[in-house]
């Protein structure tokens, strides 16, 4: 009972309200730099009326979800806040290393235990990390709703510029719904040259990135193709957490003595949290996120000893 109070606590805390999302940007311009297509997001009007769904479309005047019910289409004009769902893993693992390191501490008060400076120093010490993959581990299973926009006091967003001859797409239209601010991205320009580095501005006529040698501005006549790179660390995290735990069940379970069976699928999926948190971070999934890729399909015979056929690919 007290490990699931124990567990029960991360998660109210994290579901709790953090006050740096008070401060979202006060730009409706700017949603689309912090918000990707597909992502669960929760719009209030400016009468109160929530609706929450999957982003489906997002321009300078409107933004449109997909629910249960369908479509729903808000206007600048009518949005009052915009909230996306986020997985808070930073915020689990801080708070789980210092609520394992507070039980540590505690746990010298014990009678049978060693109430010496040494136990008050090194319990914490040796809790703080398996806290901390509790915590991420907790962290990528709930999510919590960020609010990335709120309109500004008056009510009504001041009206944006449109770039551009309304003939073809801006940059910032083509891009703004695939890539965020601080997101790795690598542009290859017309000559064939590969910069990598950090988004740090994009508007309708130009990409900047923050690399090793700078800031680099590219035009969308000098890019033939951007690509951004992004680590799957939740998912390294679900899967780690997982085979921890499972692998900590049977290793505390199996035998004759299970005295440590309680705590053993604890232990192991922090532990397997940790070392997915790490495997996730180090590895990385690149994707072409401008110009869009054009699905296709491609039919070529297959002809083999054993027989003959048509093989089928879809590229996208």
């Amino acid at each position: 009972m007290r490990r699931e109070i124990i567990v029960s606590s991360f998660a109210l805390i994290l579901l709790a309200p953090s006050r740096a999302s008070a401060q979202a940007p006060q730009s409706f311009a700017d949603l689309a730099l912090r918000i990707n297509l597909d992502d669960q997001v929760r719009i209030v009007d400016q009468s109160g009326i929530k609706a929450s769904g999957r982003l489906t479309r997002l321009t300078r005047e409107d933004i449109e979800i997909h629910d249960d019910a369908g479509e729903k289409r808000f206007t600048s004009e009518t949005v009052g806040e915009v909230a996306v769902k986020r997985h808070p893993l930073g915020k689990g693992a801080l708070i789980g290393a210092g609520v394992f390191a507070v039980l540590g501490a505690v746990a010298c008060f014990q009678p049978e235990e060693d109430s010496s400076a040494v136990c008050f120093l090194a319990r914490p010490l040796a809790a703080a990390p398996i806290g901390a993959g509790v915590g991420v581990a907790v962290g990528a299973l709930i999510s919590q709703m960020s609010t990335i926009y709120r309109a500004p006091a008056q009510g009504v967003p001041a009206p944006q510029p449109r770039g551009g001859t309304g003939v073809q797409a801006s940059l910032l239209e083509d891009l703004a719904l695939r890539v965020n601010l601080d997101d790795r991205l690598r542009i290859e320009d017309r000559s064939g040259v590969r910069t990598t580095g950090r988004l740090t501005r994009l508007t309708d006529d130009a990409i900047t990135i923050q690399g090793s040698a700078g800031e680099q501005q590219f035009t969308r006549a000098t890019i033939r193709q951007v690509e951004t790179r992004r680590r799957p660390i939740r998912l390294a995290t679900l899967i780690g957490a997982g085979a921890g735990a499972a692998f900590g069940a049977v290793a505390g379970c199996a035998g004759d003595d299970r005295t440590e069976c309680p705590d053993a699928w604890i232990f192991g999926s922090a532990f397997g949290a940790g070392a997915g948190l790490a495997v996730g971070a180090l590895i990385h999934k690149t994707t072409i996120v401008y110009p869009e890729p054009e699905r296709r399909t491609v039919v070529s015979p297959v002809i083999s000893r054993a027989g003959a056929g048509v093989q089928v690919s879809v590229i996208w």
